[in-house]
């Protein structure tokens, strides 16, 4: 299994600034090496396959999100990337920030997220490949930097599944990943 954070320029991180906060929210932004994420599988809608992501602070503070991850990045069962181009979606005008706070579980399989986490969700159209891959982690550029990888979640069973790519629905237009906001539970 894949561990539960990378960091695009490790070395860097440390030394990174990921933001401030906005007055509203207490603490600083998120740093990708105390999050972890969890990627809930994907599940038919129409043609597309969509997926929600939940991230959790594992640090000593509370930190905030904010915004669209910048991509997402399908992996496969040996780490290599599904070619598909990443498509941030506008943030809604009002959206604020969404804080995490530290000790948050990430969901057992069925749950929805736990308040003191964020979530966001995939959506993946037009699959015209003739092999379809096995999606198993995601790797997510967070808005102010950095990365978090977010394995497949193992608890999901076989009969929640959905299928493995999502329909062909134009073979002369590339495969696309849509991805939402950052939200806390409750929200939609």
């Amino acid at each position: 299994m894949l561990a539960g954070t990378a960091c695009a320029g490790a070395g860097a991180a440390s030394a990174q600034s990921y933001g401030t906060a906005p007055p509203s929210v207490k603490g600083p932004a998120c740093r990708p090496p105390e999050l972890r994420a969890l990627f809930r599988g994907f599940r038919a809608s129409g043609g597309a396959l969509i997926a929600a992501v939940v991230v959790t602070n594992s640090g000593s503070q509370p930190c905030w999100l904010s915004g669209t991850p910048q991509s997402v990045t399908l992996l496969d069962e040996s780490g290599a990337t599904v070619t598909v181009r990443s498509r941030p979606l506008a943030v809604p005008a009002g959206a604020g920030p969404v804080e995490l706070v530290p000790g948050a579980s990430l969901p057992a399989f069925g749950a929805p997220p736990t308040r003191g986490s964020a979530w966001f969700l995939v959506t993946w159209s037009n699959w015209c490949a003739s092999a379809s891959p096995s999606v198993q982690s995601l790797l997510v550029v967070l808005p102010a930097g950095g990365s978090v990888a977010a394995p497949v979640d193992t608890a999901v069973p076989g009969w929640a599944q959905g299928p493995a790519a999502p329909r062909c629905d134009d073979p002369r237009s590339g495969s696309t990943v849509s991805i939402s906001r950052f939200q806390a539970p409750g929200t939609a």
